[in-house]
């Protein structure tokens, strides 16, 4: 979710000085687009990552340990813009998202049942979203970006919960070699594990050199290069996050609960151009779990009553992307 939210605010963050400059316009939306699959009109993931151990407590008590042996995740968004103006765009997105748990070698330290016990656990959840973005000057000197969102999510079960986002993201410097955006995020839900976040970006080419920097807080920071006209290769960290509604029919514990898990992933990314508007992407590397935690459905996060610990471990993903604006080289993004 949060990715999806930085991305979406510093795309349309290009779409401000799409108004005022045209050449500006078409070089600075497809960088965006270029550096985040979210934002284009369809994309396509799956991840999966490797053996670990883990170790559990419910209700603030040791609960079970053992093994995941693998977890697959399947992402499918759209993004559709319906009204756009000089300064005000209304877009609409849905996503869809699979998770898959395997466990292996399951060790209860308590009498107590949870969704664990099945060795192979998955879910299946929805989200739809309208964001209004407004575009003004600070100051009649910096282009600011406005942007809301209201979010309504789900799974097989039905309809769950409406969520907001308010955001702003300001053009502090753009020359030939640099491109610098300050701003915020407030995130309105309860169970959001990081409910604000300041959003800074640096994007930086290096001089004589083939090597940017590409800096987003808190989302990544990245070294890349272009390879030839239709590759680029990149190499760092990023941060991510991703979640879930969970089902369970058992005393004592909610009936629908939700599911946060916060990561780190170091590693390499590889993206080529299959196509006029196709991008195809691979990444690999290592993942470290630094949170996850169930809440209740709709309770703040810190009353979580279940969390777990889980070893870092090697991580794939392949995906693939279709844009139609998205027509030159990815050097020309």
């Amino acid at each position: 979710m949060l990715k999806k939210i930085i991305a979406g605010v510093l795309l349309l963050s290009s779409g401000f000085i799409i108004a005022q400059e045209t050449e500006f316009k078409q070089k600075e939306r497809k960088r965006i687009k270029g550096q985040f699959a979210a934002a284009r009109v369809l994309n396509f993931e799956y991840n999966q990552s490797f053996s670990r151990d883990f170790e559990s407590k419910l209700f603030d008590k040791d609960f079970q340990e053992g093994e995941i042996k693998n977890q697959k995740t399947f992402n499918a968004a759209a993004n559709i813009p319906i009204i756009k103006t000089k300064r005000w765009t209304l877009t609409g997105s849905g996503t869809y998202k699979f998770n898959e748990f395997e466990f292996s070698e399951l060790e209860n330290v308590s009498s107590i049942n949870n969704y664990e016990q099945n060795k192979i656990s998955d879910f299946h959840n929805f989200s739809a979203a309208l964001s209004s973005t407004y575009f003004t000057m600070f100051l009649k000197k910096i282009p600011v970006i406005y942007n809301a969102s209201v979010i309504i999510d789900g799974n097989e079960e039905g309809f769950e919960r409406v969520k907001g986002m308010l955001g702003f993201s300001l053009i502090m410097k753009k020359t030939e070699r640099t491109m610098i955006t300050l701003g915020a995020i407030v995130i309105i839900d309860p169970t959001a594990q990081i409910p604000f976040a300041p959003v800074f970006s640096l994007t930086h080419q290096f001089k004589n050199s083939p090597w940017e920097l590409d800096f987003i807080l808190p989302q990544r920071v990245l070294l890349r290069r272009f390879i030839g006209e239709n590759s680029r290769f990149s190499i760092g960290s990023t941060f991510g996050g991703n979640g879930f509604y969970v089902n369970m029919d058992a005393p004592g514990f909610p009936e629908v609960s939700e599911y946060s898990q916060l990561e780190i992933n170091f590693g390499i990314i590889f993206e080529h151009r299959l196509s006029k508007n196709l991008i195809g992407t691979v990444r690999g590397g290592l993942t470290n779990f630094i949170s996850n935690r169930m809440t209740e459905k709709g309770e703040p996060n810190k009353d979580y009553f279940y969390e777990n610990k889980q070893n870092a471990t090697g991580y794939f993903n392949v995906g693939v992307s279709f844009d139609p604006f998205l027509k030159k080289t990815p050097e020309q993004k």
